[in-house]
């Protein structure tokens, strides 16, 4: 192999790793750009569903409670849909300057092989003046040297060829890269534009928030005998579930001991088992399983609603009116639609359904050593005792607090859990 040949084969290599790479580079982005669509696609959802939830609200005149959390759930959607924009924008710069950088290894490459192709041509011209092919051919000392010479004159010309294709190749790249560069400078401007609207009606958002604040704080007296009536009606409920919760570990206990007496008395009177006999399972393994699988469904439990928003999120926080003022949740409120369908997330067995004032019905879905709570319903479609599938409609939504809202809950015997982190996130 000749030095020239060795030449261009180095600069063949050197432009299929730039097709490589930037076909590399492009499958990175692609998957970060899917991600930031997929969480932009998911908010916009967000914001859809809280603009419904407060036009239902609109032929009520009165601000209620349940407006200003839809409006600061919307608020929170805004915020973090101007995030992503920033975000958005974030991953345009670095698009734009990976092409930029790509584009000018292009040039660069592209000139190495015009200059090499041109030291080509000049060789051959150079070759072509002294002597022609077949005097090269027939000039050989023996037949092994003539076959090494035709072989040489075909590998050029062969080399000739792959320049140009290259070339062509390179070029055509370049050209593509500048368009892409072109549309991502579009994009940016749009995004840019796009973001201007978004954070004008954020604030808009926002004044809003503070009106119907303002409005609703000289209700004041009003609030603080609604939040004790609450903190009353959910301790009456806390008591409730525990009180089910804890017959039903007490039954499991009895239950447990019973067999364990039985397993001894057989154990005495038949003190060798035949082999082939397989134990027969108890209540208790069915229920040490359903509990395994429920729990093995964290982040992909269905939501107790089809459509909807978390309005009020788990554990101790400030009253979105009140200042000063905490109140608590021992799961989460969701607002939807009027008339909602409620449904339950996971198969189970309805242990209790009852009515607390101020938070309508209530059923209790016991899922092994895990139970779900399905609170202000306005109807409900089960009986205790009856099997419930995956998804299968409990009730419809009731009214709280001036929207249509239901509260859910999850324990894990007598503990609370956060339901946010087991439903499938949206």
């Amino acid at each position: 192999m000749t030095f020239k040949t060795l030449t261009y084969l180095l600069v063949w290599v050197s432009v299929l790793s730039i097709f490589t790479s930037t076909d590399a580079f492009a499958q990175r982005k692609k998957k970060s750009r899917a991600q930031l669509e997929s969480e932009k696609r998911r908010n916009l959802e967000k914001i859809a569903e809280t603009k419904q939830a407060l036009e239902s609200t609109q032929e009520k005149k009165e601000v209620t409670v349940g407006k200003i959390k839809a409006i600061k759930e919307q608020i929170s959607s805004q915020e973090e849909q101007i995030g992503l924009m920033e975000q958005d924008m974030e991953l345009i710069d670095m698009e734009m300057q990976d092409i930029i950088g790509a584009k000018n290894n292009l040039e660069q490459k592209l000139d190495t092989l015009q200059k090499e192709y041109a030291a080509m041509l000049y060789s051959a011209s150079k070759a072509s003046g002294k002597i022609n092919k077949l005097s090269f051919l027939f000039s050989s000392s023996s037949f092994n040297d003539l076959i090494m010479r035709y072989k040489y004159l075909q590998q050029y010309t062969d080399n000739r060829k792959s320049q140009l294709a290259q070339i062509a190749k390179v070029v055509a790249l370049l050209r593509e890269r500048q368009s892409n560069l072109e549309g991502k400078k579009s994009d940016k401007k749009r995004i840019i534009s796009a973001k201007l609207t978004e954070a004008q009606y954020l604030e808009q958002l926002k004044n809003r928030q503070t009106e119907m604040v303002g409005e609703l704080s000289k209700k004041e007296k009003d609030l603080r005998n609604e939040i004790e009536a609450t903190k009353k009606s959910v301790n009456r409920l806390e008591a409730s579930i525990a009180n089910v919760v804890a017959r039903e570990i007490a039954r499991k206990n009895r239950e447990r001991e019973l067999k364990q007496d039985r397993d001894a008395k057989l154990a005495k009177s038949k003190p060798q088992k035949r082999i082939n006999e397989k134990p027969k399972k108890d209540l208790d393994d069915k229920d040490a399983a359903l509990g395994r699988s429920f729990a093995a469904s964290r982040t992909r439990l269905p939501w107790p609603v089809q459509r909807g928003f978390i309005s009020d999120r788990f554990g101790i926080k400030e009253h979105p009116v009140l200042n000063g003022v905490l109140i608590n949740n021992n799961g989460i409120d969701i607002q939807t639609s009027t008339n909602a369908t409620v449904r339950s997330v996971y198969a189970g067995e309805v242990k209790d359904i009852t009515e607390i004032p101020g938070l309508g019905n209530v059923v209790l879905i016991q899922h092994g050593e895990y139970f779900t709570v399905y609170a202000n319903l306005r109807q409900i479609f089960l009986k205790i005792g009856q099997k419930v599938a995956s998804k299968e409609t409990i009730g419809t939504a009731g009214e709280s607090g001036g929207a249509t809202e239901i509260n859910f809950q999850i324990w894990h015997n007598s503990e609370h859990l956060n339901p946010e982190g087991w439903l499938i996130p949206r």
